[in-house]
């Protein structure tokens, strides 16, 4: 009789975390080469994204329902997969939002927050691609005290880009759109950390 394969979480994890660092290049891409008339385009491509995203996340779950003895606390699966997908929906949630918003020209200053977003984004790829029977301790606490500062970089610079635009632009329709999506950068990066501290747990009690 051959034996079925295992389902492996940590590959789907993997898999899930290629697809943030490309949709993060999708937006620094954006954000640093601003074209409206192209945003479609590019919003396309992340929603393709997104969606493999989800349909690995939905693997995950039907997986974790039958399985008997997954490899890690079943509850810690759950909620990682939760947190990966919610920061492929934040960056989604960034992208669409110029669109919503009207953008026509992009501030600089949110190009100082993608950077750190996209740095993120591909320390939390390091981290998973070192998960699997916790290949590399050393190097997984390396990248979760680094997302760790990437995320006080991020409040830092958010404190300091809301302030000018609030100093700044008179225009309050402005203040308003601009205000939205620096609030969802901000959220996003913070869920990089949300994600780096679960991992940092389960190290902690698998090791």
């Amino acid at each position: 009789m051959i034996k079925k394969e295992r389902f492996n979480y940590f590959n789907e994890f993997i898999a899930i975390t290629e697809y943030i660092v490309k949709s993060a290049d999708v937006l620094k891409e954006v954000v640093g080469n601003f074209d409206a008339d192209k945003l479609e385009e590019r919003i396309n491509e992340v929603h393709i994204l997104e969606n493999k995203a989800d349909h690995k996340v939905h693997s995950i779950r039907n997986n974790l329902i039958k399985d008997f003895l997954p490899p890690i606390d079943r509850e810690d699966i759950a909620v990682i997969s939760k947190k990966l997908d919610n920061i492929e929906d934040g960056i989604d949630e960034i992208l669409i939002n110029f669109k919503i918003l009207n953008i026509r020209t992009i501030k600089k200053d949110a190009l100082e927050l993608v950077e750190i977003l996209n740095t993120c984004c591909d320390a939390v790829n390091d981290m998973f691609l070192n998960l699997n029977n916790f290949k590399d301790i050393e190097l997984i606490n390396k990248k979760v005290i680094q997302i760790n500062k990437l995320e006080e970089q991020g409040d830092r610079v958010y404190e300091k880009i809301t302030t000018l635009l609030y100093k700044e632009d008179k225009d309050p329709i402005n203040i308003i759109k601009w205000t939205k999506i620096y609030n969802c950068l901000e959220a996003t990066i913070d869920v990089c950390e949300d994600v780096s501290d679960c991992i940092a747990d389960t190290v902690m009690k698998n090791s």
